[in-house]
């Protein structure tokens, strides 16, 4: 179960850096980072490597912990920023009291963890050492401070739900909507673990435990899934514009040749044309305003393109305006 929630954030992590523009927000991008770290650190061999580093008495488990706390507090801001985009760049109280959350969670939990005896690695720290109060409150400060971020990124979802228009953001929402009930519903989980540990009653806590795996897999796969579904999409949508940008491009091609020659100073210059991902765009509209400048200038270029020219210069300057187009 571990390798597969530590594979979903890694792949996660691979779609948003690949499809993440300039200028963008980098709430996703910190957060599948840090919760990609802390999920590999629960895979066992990976846990027990680091866990050697850092001294062999599970400072690991507490590393791990501290990046999957920071991981939640961006990826709630990414689902909070991605629902409301006009709130960009303004600090909302919810991002002051999440700040405020997360410092809290964050020295609560160390200190507790300083208190766990726990001399020696262990791949099953509540398991083995859960029993002891300062190990179970350990645990419950982090998952409440999980659950109480996850419910309001979860009630965003619900509360902007008719905001969007695009079908791929509703499914995406709804996913993450669902992701994040989940995690409440981990967090319950968690917290009632923590509690009979403490309290010795062991008999519930194997079936708690399979409820437990089988959440927190459905809980990941359904937030990663949401959220790497808008910026895939884009990414797919960016690449077929570009491969039909192109083909526009060389059916004009002829026709800006034949339109422009013999006329001083217009030329397409590709020296002017940035090399940035809507690179194709911008010479095919660099084309179809000389093409356009030429038919201005010299009447006869009319009769030098002919029909067929006229026809393509009429479905490039179409094919920039779709372009020009984007739904939220």
């Amino acid at each position: 179960m571990e390798i597969i929630a530590a594979g979903l954030m890694v792949a996660l992590t691979l779609v948003v850096i690949a499809s993440r523009g300039q200028g963008k927000d980098t709430s996703i991008l910190f957060a599948s980072m840090l919760i990609s770290v802390a999920m590999l650190l629960n895979v066992d061999a990976l846990y027990v490597l680091a866990d050697g580093w850092v001294g062999a008495k599970n400072f690991a488990d507490l590393g791990s912990n501290l990046f999957l706390l920071t991981g939640i507090y961006f990826l709630a801001r990414a689902i909070h920023r991605a629902a409301g985009p006009a709130s960009y760049g303004n600090e909302s109280s919810y991002d002051r009291w999440a700040k405020m959350g997360l410092a809290g969670a964050t020295i609560s939990a160390t200190a507790l963890f300083l208190l766990v005896d726990a001399p020696v690695t262990s791949t099953t720290f509540m398991r083995d050492f859960g029993g002891a109060w300062a190990a179970g409150l350990y645990s419950a400060v982090q998952y409440l401070y999980i659950g109480a971020v996850m419910a309001a990124a979860g009630w965003t979802c619900v509360r902007f739900r008719k905001s969007w228009t695009a079908r791929v953001y509703t499914i995406a929402f709804a996913l993450v909507g669902f992701g994040c009930l989940s995690a409440v519903l981990l967090v319950l989980d968690v917290l009632l673990l923590d509690t009979l540990h403490v309290l010795d009653i062991v008999a519930p806590l194997s079936v708690l435990s399979g409820v437990y795996a089988g959440l927190n897999s459905v809980t990941f796969f359904l937030l990663c899934t949401g959220l790497a579904l808008p910026p895939a999409s884009r990414k797919v949508a960016a690449m077929r514009e570009t491969v039909r940008t192109s083909s526009v491009i060389a059916g004009l091609e002829p026709v800006w040749g034949q339109a422009v020659a013999g006329n001083a100073g217009l030329t397409l210059d590709l020296g002017v044309v940035p090399k940035r991902p809507d690179r194709r765009r911008r010479e095919l509209h660099r084309m179809v305003v000389e093409i356009q400048d030429s038919l201005a200038r010299d009447p006869d270029v009319r009769d030098k393109i002919g029909t067929k020219g006229l026809t393509k210069l009429s479905n490039a300057s179409d094919h920039l305006e779709r372009l020009s187009w984007r739904p939220r």
